[in-house]
């Protein structure tokens, strides 16, 4: 309210300045027609001489809207020529406002007897009156007077409402915004401070601007807590399978001692002319050293195979093609999806990713049921390539996600339960990371392969 005071008072000084400007002219004017009269020679003055003033004054505030005045002269002590050219009226008007007829009066005597310029405003009602008079060179003075306007007719409400109303807007809008940004703070920092503790995941959803903020943090949140699952994931299977390839190596010369010990046995009994058998025996001792050889794969001191320039889609294609027969064998439709846009070459384990896309499309397999689908692609996404797999099974049950890249792990009674954690070292190996997204009739797994290899790890 103390805004909209200020400005009615300067748009009212505004007025004033300019109308003070606008008599000082015609007081100019109206001096200039008295000097230029022959009036100005004459020593004695009465009511005889007011028909000539007038005319001087109606000629000098011709061009002044909403002016009138006259001439004061001392000697006779009267107010004379009073003019009032743009009354608009049908008769001219003669004579002087008695309203303000004695402030008049009062005015020019003023001037003349201290000779410097004099102005009164007056507030009567609805107008402003403001009267100016100036010194008539050893006669007497001039004066002028004009109506203004108080700033309550149609042109002025349509100039006061809308700022009124912009005002109000303004001010509403600001302590709104302040009150929210204050209110969102708080509720930032309390968030914030419950996530550090471990008493929320997520920031609750804010208002505005802050709202954006709160996404932000949750999003960040999300993404670092991922990160720190991943990496706590990787370090568990690291450590886990250098304890499974550290087995392996004490199995792998036992079992090879063992084999060379059968074939002796089973040449000397056909020497000797006996039935006794060592087939089956073997074939078990081939079985245990294949599976020692899986194993080994998580001993990193094994990792021989060269680096090359090559297309993921390439290698995915491969794999697709090499399982359309087991998948047709299952009552399953394997379809390769085209990616949208060629896949650029990267440096890849060519023999160890198509072991790990064989893995993972073994898995979809197994996992769908008779007529279902299963669809392989790859596509490129800001530094990585991705191959995903996705089948429309039952989905994985979320208390064993953080476990299904176990070494050992299986939900199948005829499972190793090494096929997905060998996939996900290859992929580690390489520097990526294998992203699970999983919900009844909608599974994926997508590996994430960096374009460069400084980002690998050195096998």
């Amino acid at each position: 309210m103390m805004l909209l005071a200020e400005v009615y008072d300067r748009r009212e000084s505004t007025l004033v300045a300019r109308t003070q400007a606008e008599l000082s002219q015609a007081n100019a004017l109206l001096i200039y027609e008295f000097l230029e009269s022959d009036l100005a020679q004459r020593k004695e003055f009465s009511l005889q001489q007011d028909d000539t003033l007038w005319e001087r004054s109606s000629r000098a505030l011709a061009t002044f809207p909403r002016v009138e005045g006259g001439f004061y002269l001392q000697q006779a002590d009267l107010l004379l020529g009073y003019a009032f050219p743009t009354h608009g009226g049908k008769v001219p008007k003669r004579d002087v406002p008695p309203t303000e007829r004695d402030i008049i009066i009062d005015l020019v005597r003023q001037t003349t007897i201290q000779r410097i310029p004099q102005e009164k405003i007056l507030h009567p009602g609805i107008d402003t009156v403001i009267l100016r008079a100036e010194p008539l060179p050893l006669r007497g003075a001039v004066w002028t007077m004009k109506r203004v306007p108080q700033p309550q007719d149609n042109q002025s409400k349509l100039f006061t409402l809308p700022l009124v109303w912009l005002v109000l807007v303004a001010v509403a809008w600001t302590l709104l915004i302040l009150v929210q940004l204050r209110h969102g703070v708080k509720s930032l920092q309390l968030g914030i401070k419950e996530i550090e503790e471990g008493r929320a995941e997520e920031i609750v959803p804010l208002a505005m601007e802050m709202g954006q903020v709160g996404a932000a943090i949750n999003s960040m949140h999300r993404r670092r807590r991922e990160l720190e699952n991943r990496l706590q994931r990787v370090e568990r299977l690291a450590s886990l399978g250098q304890l499974v390839a550290g087995v392996a190596h004490e199995v792998r010369n036992p079992l090879a001692s063992l084999r060379l010990n059968l074939e002796y046995l089973a040449r000397q009994a056909k020497r000797q002319g006996n039935s006794f058998s060592t087939e089956h025996l073997i074939e078990q001792i081939d079985r245990l050293e294949a599976l020692v050889r899986r194993l080994l794969y998580f001993d990193k001191n094994q990792h021989e195979e060269d680096w090359v320039m090559e297309s993921l889609e390439t290698i995915v294609k491969e794999a697709v093609s090499l399982l359309h027969l087991e998948a047709k064998k299952q009552g399953i439709e394997l379809i390769y999806q085209p990616p949208t846009q060629p896949l650029p070459l990267a440096p890849l384990r060519y023999r160890s990713l198509s072991q790990m896309m064989v893995n993972l499309i073994l898995n979809a397999i197994q996992a769908s049921k008779n007529n279902q689908c299963v669809i392989v692609s790859a596509e490129a996404q800001e530094n990585y390539l991705v191959a995903w797999v996705q089948d429309g099974g039952e989905g994985v049950p979320t208390e064993i996600r953080e476990r299904i890249f176990d070494p050992f792990f299986s939900t199948k009674s005829d499972g190793t339960g090494l096929g997905l954690s060998i996939s996900h070292e290859i992929v580690v190996q390489h520097g990526g990371y294998i992203d699970l997204v999983s919900r009844p009739g909608c599974t994926r797994f997508s590996a994430y392969i960096p374009k460069q290899k400084n980002n690998c790890k050195a096998g």
